[in-house]
């Protein structure tokens, strides 16, 4: 059943209003559970959907890794008994969350801090 389940909700993140509604109804923790404590292909499934939520959303990105999927997905990478495309996919992950999630403003110059007000 959760194998149904986790390819339903791959098949809505597939989609930009698939993903918003994923993400506005709680969809990251669920992700991240089964990247945790899934079987290996629960924790694919997820994987591959936390990668697409991730991919071009500042804003999504930052709330994967507020929910905590830094831990299993760095575990997931490091793991002997996970297939090597698997740990390939989550450090990819992994690195798309390590990117910064917006542009500082003490980074930028006074001047374009003065251009932007």
């Amino acid at each position: 059943m959760v194998d149904k389940a986790a390819y339903v909700l791959h098949s809505l993140v597939s989609s930009g209003e698939g993903r918003a509604a994923a993400v506005e109804e709680g969809g990251i923790p669920v992700l991240i559970e089964m990247v945790e404590a899934g079987t290996s292909r629960q924790k694919e499934i997820a994987k591959l959907s936390l990668l697409l939520i991730c991919d071009d959303n500042a804003a999504f990105r930052t709330m994967v890794a507020r929910e905590g999927a830094i831990p299993p997905l760095v575990a997931l990478s490091q793991s002997s008994s996970a297939r090597p495309k698997l740990r390939a996919k989550a450090e990819s992950l992994i690195e798309m969350l390590r990117q910064p999630r917006s542009p500082s403003l003490r980074a930028r110059p006074a001047a374009a801090v003065v251009a932007a007000e």
